[in-house]
C-alpha cells in the first residue's frame, strides 16, 4: 500500500472550518483508494488532540506526528540570532513557521519511512521541502487552499504585496504539483511558473439529494464559520448593515465559533457553536448566505449549500475560485439593500426560488460534483510499483515524538 505524509498543522478530524472539511475530504477519497496516510500536524497552535483517537474512528490518519507549535513562537521572539534571524523571518516575506527542530523532526520522519508522495496545504511550512533542506525522492505536492500573500496584504499584515507574493511564488516552485481549489489562483500561478504543473480541483463532494424542497413558510437563513476574520467581519456587515431590510418572518442561524463575536441578541436570531451533522442542518434550511466582503480562495460553506441545491446569496467574494463568475446560480450582490432584496424575494417567490435551485444544481452538476474531477485526483496520486521500507511499527494509530523533536 502506497503511502502519503500530510503536512496540515490542524487536526483535520474536526470539522469546524472549512479547510479542515476539504482535507478530510480529500483524505477520505485517499484512502478509498488505497493509501496509506500520516500526519505531520501542530500542537498547542489552533487544534486539540485529546480526543483524536476517537476521531480518527475511519482510521483515516495512520500515524500522527506533532511538532509543538511553541518552539517557533519561543523562535521568534529569541534575541541574539543575529543574520540567521533576520534571514529566516525577513520583514515582508510571507510567514516562515519552520525552525532547526522543526526541519530535524521533519527530517526524522522522512527519512525513517519511505512515502510515495508528500502532501502540504500552507507555503508556510514549505521550507521543509526546499531543495537545501529536503533530499528525498517523494513527489512533493502543493494544495493551494488560498493566496496567502494576498490575504496578507487584504488583513493588513503586509504594507506590501511584493516581497510576500515574491516569497509564496518561491515555495510554490518547490513543489512537482500544485493543485488549486481556484481556478483564479491556477490561471494566475501557471503563469508565473510556466516549467510547473497545475490543476483546478474543487472541494472535493458530491450531489446530495435534497429532494428540491419548496421554501418553508417560514424561510430560514443560514450561515456557517469559523471564528477567522474575514467570517467575523461578514456577520458585522450583515447584522449592522442587512439585517434591518428583511421580512420580519425570516429566521437567521449562525452555526461555529463565529457565533462568540456576535453580541447582540437579534431577534429570530439562532446561534449555535457546535453542531453534530452539516447533513441534517442542511437539510432544514432554506438559503445560504456568504456576505464575505474580503478573502481569497473557494468558499467551502458556498460549494457545500450548492451540492444540496439550496440557493445561495453572496458577495462577490462568495464566487472567488468558481470558473464562471455569472452563471453560477448563486445569487451575488455586494449592496445592502440588493443583498437584502436577494433574501426577500426568494422567501416570497417560489417560482424564483425553483429557479434558482435549478441553476444552481445544473452548475453544481457540469463544473463542481466530484465526478467531474474523480479522474484528476487518480492522475495525480498513481499508485506505485515499489514496496515502502517503512521502519516504525505498523500501527492503526500513533503519536510518534521524541525528546530531540521538542527542541527548537
Amino acid at each position: 500500500m502506497n503511502k502519503i505524509l500530510f503536512v496540515y498543522p490542524h487536526n483535520f478530524l474536526e470539522p469546524n472550518m472549512g479547510t479542515n472539511i476539504r482535507v478530510y475530504s480529500l483524505a477520505k477519497e485517499l484512502r478509498a483508494k488505497g493509501f496509506k496516510i500520516d500526519l505531520f500536524a501542530f500542537r498547542n497552535f489552533i487544534s486539540k488532540y485529546d480526543r483524536f483517537e476517537d476521531q480518527n474512528k475511519e482510521k483515516l490518519v495512520n500515524q500522527l506526528y506533532l511538532y509543538d507549535y511553541r518552539n517557533t513562537s519561543s523562535f521568534k521572539r529569541r534575541k541574539g540570532l543575529g543574520k540567521y534571524l533576520n534571514k529566516l523571518f525577513s520583514r515582508g516575506e510571507l510567514d516562515n513557521w519552520v525552525t532547526p527542530g522543526m526541519q530535524r523532526q521533519f527530517n526524522e520522519i522522512v527519512s525513517s519511512v519511505e512515502y510515495d508522495y508528500i502532501v502540504m496545504f500552507y507555503a508556510y511550512t514549505a521550507e521543509l521541502l526546499s531543495p537545501a533542506n529536503y533530499k528525498g525522492t517523494a513527489s512533493k505536492v502543493y494544495f493551494m487552499e488560498d493566496l496567502l500573500s494576498v490575504s496578507h496584504f487584504i488583513s493588513r499584515r503586509t504594507k506590501s504585496i511584493g516581497r510576500s507574493l515574491d516569497s509564496e511564488i518561491q515555495r510554490v516552485s518547490y513543489f512537482d504539483k500544485i493543485v488549486c481549489i481556484s481556478s483564479d489562483e491556477k490561471t494566475l500561478f501557471e503563469k508565473l511558473l510556466p516549467d510547473k504543473s497545475f490543476y483546478f480541483l474543487p472541494h472535493l463532494i458530491g450531489r446530495k439529494e435534497s429532494g428540491k424542497k419548496a421554501v418553508a413558510q417560514v424561510t430560514k437563513v443560514l450561515f456557517i464559520g469559523y471564528d477567522n476574520e474575514y467570517n467575523i467581519e461578514a456577520m458585522r456587515w450583515f447584522f449592522q448593515n442587512v439585517y434591518s431590510r428583511l421580512l420580519t418572518g425570516i429566521e437567521i442561524m449562525v452555526v461555529g465559533k463565529v457565533v462568540k463575536h456576535i453580541n447582540v441578541d437579534y431577534p429570530n436570531l439562532k446561534k449555535v457553536e457546535y453542531v453534530e451533522s452539516l447533513d441534517e442542518l442542511y437539510k432544514t434550511v432554506d438559503i445560504v448566505i456568504c456576505p464575505l466582503r474580503n478573502g481569497t480562495g473557494m468558499k467551502i460553506k458556498v460549494i457545500e449549500a450548492m451540492s444540496y441545491g439550496i440557493p445561495v446569496v453572496c458577495t462577490s467574494r462568495g464566487v472567488d475560485g468558481l470558473p464562471d463568475k455569472n452563471e453560477n446560480g448563486c445569487l451575488v450582490e455586494d449592496t445592502p439593500e440588493a443583498f437584502a432584496e436577494a433574501i426577500n424575494r426568494l422567501a416570497t417567490d417560489k417560482l424564483f426560488y425553483k429557479k434558482c435551485q435549478d441553476r444552481i444544481d445544473a452548475y453544481f452538476s457540469e463544473t463542481l460534483d466530484w465526478n467531474v474531477h474523480n479522474v484528476m485526483l487518480a492522475r495525480l496520486f498513481e499508485h506505485k510499483s515499489s514496496v515502502n521500507a517503512v521502519r516504525f511499527n505498523e500501527l492503526p494509530y500513533s503519536v510518534f515524538a521524541t525528546k530531540e523533536w521538542c527542541r527548537v
